[in-house]
């Protein structure tokens, strides 16, 4: 069901909507659209475009809604509400850009009503959106056209989902920014810390892990660098091999150089390898 016009806000209700829309953005993880073929192929990326360029945003929003019913096939994708939204003078970067936003409720939650009646209160429920929790978002903003545009996504997925939001509806691929590429090197690195032999000791596996750490937290940041320190001579070849075919199995690309990003480490670094279990009475810190 599609609306036949765009819906007018009054102040209050367009303050609320900005909150339950704009509130759950807080990666700074970025995408951008991308397609096997051709990056014009990808539907949500031509009709962005449009929107932007040639204006008839209500036309194309119902053009977005068909879209998405037609990727919504599989039985665990929740019926709900797509809300699309235009945003002027948005901040990115430093850079003052217009936005268009998209979101979806598919959680009800059941509210309590109070209403006083002839010197008495009436009690009832209602069933109604929780604004305090989206459950899939999407910014689209108005840079980097060629790119496939920058994209922030949210998507909190029920199991059996398969991330149709992002892989099927959007069609999004992370932005190889120093955000991604210092997350991708932490990764790396510790899928080739897992696969060493287990006559190297934990505790040595423990130090790798904490140098590589400590290394991709500096402001310029180079993957060579990383494993000489993290590794030292006599794995830095091995690592060398690994990196290789973990890249290309993995899709995923290195600057020479990069800055490091701590916030995007700070999630995964926490818990790896910090306690070390060395017999059933003993633990190392």
């Amino acid at each position: 069901r599609l609306s036949d016009e765009t819906v007018v806000l009054n102040s209050v209700m367009a303050e609320l909507l900005k909150s339950y829309f704009l509130l759950a953005f807080k990666d700074e993880c970025l995408y951008n659209f991308s397609h096997a073929n051709t990056l014009e192929l990808n539907e949500v990326f031509s009709f962005a475009r449009n929107m932007f360029e040639h204006g008839k945003f209500h036309d194309y929003s119902k053009e977005i809604a068909k879209h998405l019913y037609e990727r919504s096939e599989h039985p665990n994708i929740k019926s709900g509400e797509l809300y699309v939204a235009y945003f002027k003078n948005c901040i990115l970067d430093g850079e003052t850009i217009d936005a268009i936003g998209l979101f979806k409720s598919e959680n009800k939650d059941t509210f309590i009503q109070i209403n006083a009646i002839d010197g008495g209160f009436s009690v009832e429920s209602q069933s109604g959106v929780n604004i305090s929790k989206l459950d899939k978002g999407c910014l689209i903003f108005n840079t980097h056209k060629k790119d496939g545009y920058v994209v922030s996504v949210v998507d909190n997925s029920n199991r059996g989902e398969a991330k149709y939001w992002v892989e099927d509806f959007l069609q999004v691929k992370r932005k190889n920014d120093s955000y991604t590429q210092t997350q991708n090197a932490m990764t790396m690195c510790k899928s080739f810390i897992s696969q060493l032999p287990s006559d190297i000791d934990k505790a040595d596996k423990a130090a790798m892990m904490n140098r590589v750490v400590d290394g991709l937290k500096q402001e310029s940041v180079s993957i060579d660098s990383v494993a000489s320190k993290a590794f030292g001579p006599e794995l830095s070849a091995g690592f060398n091999s690994f990196r290789n075919e973990y890249q290309e199995t993995h899709d995923v690309r290195f600057d020479e150089s990069f800055q490091g990003k701590p916030e995007s480490i700070k999630r995964r670094a926490v818990g790896t390898m910090t306690t070390i279990k060395l017999d059933k009475n003993f633990d190392v810190n």
